[in-house]
C-alpha cells in the first residue's frame, strides 16, 4: 500500500459544572459598635468563619464530591478500578494485624497495578490513607531496635521510590474512614499532577459593602467545580486495609 497512516484525536469535550457557592456577610451597627469596644472586630471573625466554611465545602466536594449533584470525588470516583488487599499471615486483611512486610506488599501491589494500567507509563507517588492507619504506621517500629517508624519504612521501601526518584508521599485523609466495599477503609494512589488529576474552581469575590436600615451586607460568592480525571488509569483505589 501507499497509503501514509495518519493519527486520528478525540477532542470532544468532557463537560464539569462550575456550581455556584455563595454566603452573606451581615452586622449591625451596633454589634460593630460593640465589637470595637471589646476588641474583637464582628466583622473580621465572620470573614474568618466564612473562609472556613468555604474551605471545608472545597475539601469536601474534591475528595467525595456531592451526590445530590451527581458528582464524584478523588476517593470514590467509578472511573477509577478498585481492588480488595489480601489477608495477612493473621488471615486478616486490616493493617493493624499486618507485619511491616505484608504492609509494604500491599503499597507495592496497589502502586504496580496502577504503573500496568498505565501502559508501564507512570508509578503514582502519592498515596492517602484513613488518618488511623496513618498514626498506627507512625507508632509502630520496624522492629524492636525502634529505628524506624513503619512510615518511613514504606516510603523508603516503597517502587515510587525507584521509579520517580523521590520516597513516597503518605497523607491521611479523614474522608477514606468506611469507604470502601461494605464499609472497610480504603487507600488511594495517584500522581499529584494538573495533567493527571485536577480540580477547577474560581477564587472567592465579594459584592460591595450594601447599608440597608441597621445591617452592614456583604456576599461573598465563587465557584466550585467537580474533580476531572484526565487519565483514570494513573489511579486505583484498594479496600480493606
Amino acid at each position: 500500500s501507499n497509503t501514509i497512516q495518519g493519527l486520528a484525536l478525540d477532542i470532544g469535550k468532557t463537560a464539569t459544572p462550575l456550581n455556584l457557592w455563595a454566603m452573606e456577610v451581615s452586622y449591625t451597627i451596633p454589634e460593630l459598635e460593640s465589637a470595637i469596644r471589646a476588641g474583637r472586630p464582628v466583622d473580621a471573625q465572620k470573614l474568618a468563619g466564612l473562609h472556613l466554611k468555604h474551605q471545608m465545602d472545597t475539601d469536601e466536594q474534591v475528595y467525595i464530591g456531592d451526590a445530590s449533584l451527581g458528582l464524584y470525588g478523588l476517593v470514590n470516583s467509578p472511573l477509577v478500578s478498585t481492588s480488595n488487599v489480601v489477608a495477612g499471615a493473621a488471615t486478616t486483611t486490616t493493617w493493624a494485624t499486618k507485619t511491616h512486610d505484608e504492609i509494604l506488599k500491599d503499597v507495592n501491589t496497589i502502586l504496580t497495578n496502577t504503573w500496568a494500567a498505565s501502559g508501564w507509563a507512570v508509578v503514582p507517588d502519592t498515596l492517602l490513607i484513613p488518618p488511623t492507619q496513618y498514626g498506627a504506621l507512625i507508632s509502630r517500629k520496624v522492629s524492636d531496635a525502634g529505628n524506624i517508624s513503619i512510615l518511613e519504612f514504606l516510603r523508603q521501601n516503597s517502587i515510587s521510590l525507584a521509579r520517580n526518584g523521590r520516597p513516597l508521599n503518605i497523607q491521611p485523609v479523614k474522608w477514606l474512614v468506611g469507604r470502601g466495599t461494605s464499609g472497610t477503609d480504603r487507600m488511594v494512589a495517584y500522581t499529584k499532577a494538573q495533567n493527571r488529576v485536577r480540580f477547577p474552581m474560581v477564587p472567592l469575590q465579594r459584592t460591595p459593602l450594601e447599608y440597608r436600615s441597621l445591617f452592614h451586607i456583604t456576599t461573598y460568592f465563587g465557584r466550585l467545580g467537580a474533580v476531572e480525571f484526565v487519565y483514570p488509569e494513573t489511579l486505583a483505589y484498594a479496600d480493606g486495609i
